[in-house]
């Protein structure tokens, strides 16, 4: 028992149940989130309560953890509408009833396994890996618990995971299933299909009530995202540099410290053949002395041009001193004697030389003294830094901080989560990705602490925040005026398809019925279930894998202004070998899907076995709803 609960801990099945509530784990594994005592329950599974206090806590700590995550604030409200706040009471609910079944069943954790597996926990052991009582402690104060209600955290935590792994690991897969999948999977097919397409033209006109209509039914597409006005004050050697002047001995010593950096040294093209033997390389080389062409005694050996060349090479890229020597003494044009290496006898010829260049002062003295000024702006930088923390301290306005410091400051008057203006178009800030995420995590009124760049830093404080709001009609109007009639042309389309179809059912040639469509036939070759792309996309491959060999469909198309019809050609399948690496590839897929949903349907049993009940006025109260 114990060996399986240490399993567990570290089973996808735990991670499953308790993801959920990920949020609220603390450095062991769980937080405060399961403790009893509140005489308001919520709900009750078997003799297990949960306290409206156990969910408000499970709650908040969720929708903190999601807004850390996604660099975005969430609403109690927008979760609600997202249905997180019943997804949080579920996962309570399958808590509560592992914890009841865990009673029923008289399981326990020993003490000694209990600390034996806290002491092997790494969270609470020094540099040395040793258990360290006072780190312990420490956290267990940080995190406002005390050893009792840590060890009987703990001891429910291990309990939980010991049930689930018995209910969810290592179920066997039989060849029945794999076969299925493996036929899902592998079947392919042909395709012969065109497209019948319908113009804007062919539709009526939306009228007011439509427009109306479609505005009241999809208000997310007419809403104007959260807007925020964010101030940015940045500081990096490329702001301070135009500021800083150097003298000529400055870039004079700048020159002789990095004057090696300006050195090109001497590359050469070589032609290298290698021998066995120092006998063989004489041969060649009085071969070559009588007028073949080295190249020529190159491929006579087995090597092709690119085996036998080394093109701009300094004398550093060759791993053999000898050979090195020899191909960087040789004119261009000669041939070396027989050169004895290290691991083997060579002949080389020398095709080309590149001599050595050093770059003068005059030569490189706008590119060095940018690069020396930068240098020295770099070493300012933590002066300035202090100086507008100190500024900031004082609470002096950002703008009066840049203008003292001496750097940029930007002001956007309003930029949504995804870096857009109120008319669409992409703001320019600067470090747009970190700033955007930081500023939407924050509010107006927070002093934000900098964010840290490679060698700078930004400042940033939200000045105004305008919420999501649903536009008016009349601003909108010609975008929903043009959502109605794409859903008429969508529906054109495809009516228009599905009767090309019912005929060529009836006999009908798919020749004739492109013909008067005044459409191409096209072909498509090894279509599979689990693959789309540009040319088939996810309808389209649904609707030909719906019908039988040599069937007929029909799918719109991705954009919406045409329904392609379909005909599927004979289905291919290859054999199915159990013992395949395809058929174990499956059997490793299968494994989490079926282990996922046996353990749904063991807590679901084990809350219909304990008995759920569900105080429906406290949870209507909780949801934000009136109560009748």
């Amino acid at each position: 028992m114990m060996d399986t609960m240490r399993a567990a801990a570290k089973s996808w099945v735990a991670k499953l149940l308790i993801g959920m509530l990920a949020v609220s784990f603390g450095v062991w594994g769980i937080a405060d989130v399961f403790r009893f005592g509140s005489a308001t329950d919520l709900a009750t599974v078997g003799k297990q309560e949960i306290t409206v206090n156990q969910f408000n806590e499970a709650f908040q700590s969720y929708l903190q953890n999601l807004s850390r995550q996604t660099g975005q604030s969430i609403t109690p409200e927008q979760a609600r509408g997202l249905g997180i706040d019943q997804g949080v009471l579920n996962n309570l609910l399958q808590t509560a009833a592992l914890d009841n079944e865990a009673r029923n069943l008289k399981l326990g954790v020993s003490d000694t396994f209990l600390a034996h597996d806290v002491m092997g926990n790494s969270a609470f052991q020094d540099a040395a890996g040793k258990f360290d009582a006072d780190r312990f402690k420490q956290l267990l104060s940080q995190n406002g618990m005390s050893e009792a209600s840590f060890f009987a955290e703990e001891r429910q935590r291990m309990l939980r995971q010991a049930l689930t792994a018995t209910a969810g690991e290592n179920i066997p897969i039989n060849n029945g299933m794999l076969e299925a999948q493996y036929r899902y999977d592998s079947e392919q097919r042909d395709a012969r299909y065109f497209v019948v397409t319908t113009a804007d033209s062919e539709v009526a006109a939306p009228t007011d009530g439509e427009i109306a209509k479609e505005y009241e039914a999809n208000p997310a597409a007419y809403t104007a995202p959260e807007y925020r006005s964010v101030a940015i004050i940045k500081v990096e050697p490329s702001d301070v540099a135009a500021k800083i002047s150097l003298t000529d001995q400055d870039i004079t010593d700048g020159y002789a410290k990095y004057k090696s950096e300006y050195f090109t040294p001497e590359k050469r093209t070589i032609l290298q053949i290698t021998f066995p033997s120092a006998a063989d390389a004489d041969a060649a080389k009085q071969k070559i002395a009588g007028g073949a062409d080295f190249m020529a005694v190159a491929k006579e050996r087995g090597f092709t041009e690119a085996d036998v060349t080394f093109a701009d090479k300094t004398k550093s890229d060759f791993i053999d001193p000898a050979v090195a020597d020899a191909a960087f003494s040789l004119a261009v044009g000669a041939v070396s004697d027989p050169i004895k290496g290290a691991l083997s006898t060579a002949l080389v010829k020398v095709v080309s030389v590149t001599p050595e260049n050093q770059q003068s002062l005059d030569d490189v003295k706008p590119q060095l003294t940018e690069r020396l000024k930068l240098e020295r702006a770099g070493e300012e930088i933590q002066s300035i830094y202090d100086a507008i923390e100190d500024d900031r301290a004082a609470q002096t306005k950002f703008e009066d901080i840049a203008s003292k410091a001496g750097v940029p400051f930007t002001l956007i008057p309003a930029i949504d989560a995804q870096g857009k203006d109120k008319a669409g178009k992409d703001v320019d800030l600067p470090h747009k990705d970190d700033v955007l995420k930081a500023a939407f995590n924050s509010d107006v009124g927070v002093e934000n602490d900098a964010i840290s760049l490679d060698n700078g830093y930004v400042w940033y404080e939200v000045r105004e925040v305008v919420p999501a709001a649903l536009k008016p009609l009349d601003q909108v109007k010609d975008q929903a005026k043009a959502a109605v009639i794409a859903d008429k042309v969508k529906a054109l389309s495809e009516e228009k398809a599905k009767k090309l179809v019912e005929r060529a059912r009836t006999g009908a040639k798919l020749e004739d019925l492109a013909a008067e469509a005044k459409a191409q036939i096209q072909t498509a070759q090894g279509l599979r279930r689990t693959e789309t792309g540009a040319s088939f996309g996810n309808a389209a491959v649904r609707a030909l894998f719906a019908v039988p060999e040599n069937g007929f469909a029909y799918a719109a198309e991705p954009d919406g202004r045409g329904a392609r019809v379909m005909q599927s050609e004979p289905v291919m399948l290859p054999a199915f070998d159990p013992n395949s690496p395809d058929a174990k590839s499956i059997a490793e897929k299968l494994k989490p899907q079926i282990s996922d949903a046996v353990l749904t349907a063991y807590l679901t049993a084990l809350q219909t076995q304990a008995g759920v009940s569900i105080n429906e006025g406290l949870w209507r109260n909780i949801a934000g709803q009136q109560t009748n």
